[in-house]
């Protein structure tokens, strides 16, 4: 696309400029300048805070692992004096018996022993410091009981916290194995440190929020503070803090927050020296920082005080500058907008003086007219769109010039090529509301004229009645066909309300179906008309249009003459229920009849079942045609020789079945069926030869027994061939 000669885009520099902007950018440098500073010292702070918690939270580890440490060892050095003890007096038949004074001065002299215990190879009570044993008390099902009986090592086991079976409080079970002297296992020694005695430790540790816990170095937490019963026991595994403690294993520190209550800390974790116990310290972020954020806030607000400052002064500043900027320089801007956007709007954009000079062109209008940006200004119009072209545009300019705002199309040949052009011509109004020029738009609609004509094309030759019809039930658009209910051409039907088009006998048919196309829903229906002297059949569809609002504009009419189709339909369902060569109803047709027969009659019912004897062979003698003559006469014999009330129809090419309904007495069917024999055996005349057929019938009767409609077609069948046997007589 070509483009016209650039604006400049700055106003020229006003005196002062260069000092407003100086003073505007010292003022942003030194505000930057605070802010980066604030922030520093900030951050710098902040990383002090964290290396503070950090550090706090190593001491408080520190201390519930050397305490933790102390007491296990404490309670260890008693169970290997028990285990001593025991394992040295295990020849003795009562030894278990003697230990309980032994169990009970070592329990009260360790303050972290809630109890000590012996039990038996099989589990049972045998001593404890408590000086009383439970009547059938065992504790084989304990885990640290089925450790020892499993492992043969004699090292200290530590087991997950359990509630005591004595005193229903949470304990920590320390316990060693009892080994003969071949090593077999003969019992456990067992220490228990009440969860509280750990705890109350940690109370003392915790400034305040913190989460200090001891952990098997498996992470299953053994004690923690706060108390949390569902946490003792819980497995720590997967956490931040064990992934850390596994990839430092003696001690380090980590952010996380906890896996049991959430809360985000800066933890420290310290292995005990001698056993496989991991204590952890957690100072919370919150509370910690709070002083900092505190601190933060009011250097922040401090800051932003100074910066609003800053900004209110070089706002006013830079305000009492722009207000010197001359209203020409806001004028010469929008103008410029304007010009940008025309510049780049899809469609032609020009504006004329008032002798049709062209003072503005549009790049759209350069690249219509091939024009450079430097020659559409100031030449006469004609010159630049062409003589033809501006003669037809002339009249719609000059009415423009007199204040009339002028559409239209027209057909321009540009570059060879015949484009659709729809024009607007604006009168262009100075300030005292007098015009001046003209505006002239215009858009290139080739293509959508195409399209129309197009879709015109292909209404007009599709084999159907295509209409629009509005809200007031009027034509507002018809295609080339004409109407197959009325004849009339489009012509004739637009602007005609339906009434008026169809009449009132034809409109009387279409007019509820209409009233639900208007009411927003697709209908399709079928009617016939008197057209020329024939029933036409016609079928339609109303398809309602709705408007961007969901309102409903009108109703599109489509309308076929399906009378051919509907000829053809009623052809099939005959052929489907008569014979093709006699025209006779066929068996599917009868078996319908008897049944509607057998259900509305009380009285009897007869069917007479006839067969031609030796039919094949005199057949084949006359051949096809001849064959098919006489078929048809034998049907013409049997239904001249039946009453108008009976139903003569055709099983095969030599069976055919009379029925025979409302018969006061049976006797009737055999006058009947005499009456038809005497008729068939007269000689049939075919070709000019006389040839002789040899009848049987069977006949069957309905007389109240409740017999169905192929049970009566069985029985006939049987009399018929009872018949043949019987010498061909009435059976």
């Amino acid at each position: 696309m070509s483009v016209g000669p650039v604006q400049a885009v700055f106003p020229p520099r006003r005196p002062g400029a260069g000092r407003a902007y100086g003073i505007v950018v010292v003022l942003v440098l030194c505000c930057l300048l605070l802010l980066g500073l604030i922030g520093w010292r900030g951050w710098s702070s902040h990383e002090r805070r964290s290396s503070e918690a950090r550090q706090n939270a190593a001491v408080l580890a520190t201390a519930a692992a050397r305490q933790a440490d102390d007491a296990v060892m404490t309670v260890d050095l008693a169970l290997l004096a028990v285990v001593r003890e025991a394992e040295t007096a295990l020849d003795r038949a009562d030894f278990f018996g003697d230990l309980a004074e032994f169990l009970a001065e070592r329990a009260a002299a360790l303050p972290q022993v809630g109890g000590l215990f012996i039990f038996s190879g099989n589990g049972d009570w045998v001593a404890n410091s408590l000086r009383s044993l439970p009547k059938d008390a065992n504790n084989a099902d304990r885990a640290y009981f089925i450790h020892h009986r499993d492992h043969p090592g004699s090292e200290l086991h530590i087991g997950r916290p359990l509630k005591s079976r004595v005193s229903g409080e949470w304990v920590l079970p320390l316990s060693r194995r009892i080994s003969r002297p071949d090593g077999s296992f003969a019992g456990v020694a067992l220490a228990t440190v009440p969860v509280n005695y750990l705890q109350s430790f940690y109370q003392q540790l915790d400034p305040g929020g913190g989460d200090i816990a001891l952990l098997r170095d498996d992470g299953a937490t053994l004690a923690r503070h706060p108390f949390m019963e569902a946490a003792l026991g819980a497995s720590q595994a997967g956490s931040v803090l064990l992934r850390a403690y596994q990839a430092t294993p003696v001690e380090g520190a980590a952010r996380a927050s906890s896996v049991l209550d959430g809360v985000d800390r800066e933890y420290a974790y310290r292995r005990c020296d001698r056993y496989p116990l991991l204590a952890l310290a957690g100072v919370p972020r919150a509370a910690w920082f709070a002083p900092w954020k505190e601190d933060a806030l009011l250097q922040g607000a401090a800051v932003l005080g100074l910066v609003l400052v800053a900004a209110v002064g070089g706002a006013g500043y830079l305000r009492q500058w722009r207000r010197s900027l001359s209203l020409a320089q806001r004028l010469r801007a929008s103008e410029r907008r304007l010009s940008d956007l025309a510049d780049n709007l899809p469609l032609l954009a020009m504006r004329l003086d008032a002798a049709h000079r062209v003072d503005f062109c549009n790049s759209a209008g350069r690249a219509w007219f091939a024009v450079s940006p430097h020659r559409a200004r100031r030449l006469p119009l004609a010159e630049i769109v062409g003589g033809a072209l501006y003669e037809q545009w002339q009249p719609m300019l000059d009415r423009a010039l007199t204040g009339e705002r002028v559409e239209f199309e027209c057909v321009a040949v540009l570059a060879g090529r015949a484009l659709d052009l729809r024009m607007v011509c604006m009168p262009d109004r100075a300030h005292d509301a007098a015009v001046q020029g003209v505006i002239l738009l215009g858009r290139d609609i080739t293509a959508q004229k195409a399209g129309e004509r197009r879709i015109r094309t292909i209404a007009n030759n599709t084999p159907a009645r295509i209409a629009f019809i509005d809200t007031d039930l009027r034509f507002a658009y018809v295609n080339g066909r004409n109407d197959a209910a009325t004849g009339m051409d489009a012509d004739q039907m637009l602007g005609r309300t339906m009434e008026e088009a169809y009449g009132a006998a034809i409109y009387a048919m279409l007019e509820a179906h209409a009233s639900v196309a208007l009411a927003g829903q697709r209908v399709e229906f079928e009617y016939s008309v008197e057209q020329g002297g024939e029933r036409r059949v016609l079928h339609a569809s109303y398809v309602p249009e709705h408007d961007g609002a969901g309102r409903v504009t009108g109703f599109y009419s489509l309308t076929h003459d399906v009378t051919a189709f509907k000829e053809a339909e009623q052809k099939l369902a005959r052929l489907a229920r008569f014979d093709a060569l006699t025209g006779l109803p066929n068996r599917s047709h009868l078996t319908e009849r008897l049944g509607e027969a057998l259900q509305r009659s009380d009285r009897v019912v007869a069917l007479l079942r006839i067969g031609i004897d030796r039919f094949d062979e005199l057949s084949d003698s006359l051949g096809h045609q001849g064959s098919d003559t006489l078929q048809k006469e034998l049907a013409a014999r049997l239904t001249r020789n039946c009453r108008s009330t009976d139903m003569v129809a055709r099983l095969g090419a030599d069976e055919f079945v009379v029925l025979m309904e409302g018969l006061a007495h049976a006797d009737e069917s055999r006058i009947v069926a005499n009456k038809l024999m005497e008729a068939l055996r007269q000689p049939f005349l075919l070709d000019g030869t006389l040839h002789e057929v040899a009848p049987t019938v069977g006949i069957a009767l309905r007389q109240g027994d409740g017999s169905g409609a192929d049970t009566l077609l069985r029985q006939a069948g049987s009399a018929l061939r009872r018949a043949r046997k019987a010498a061909r007589q009435p059976a």
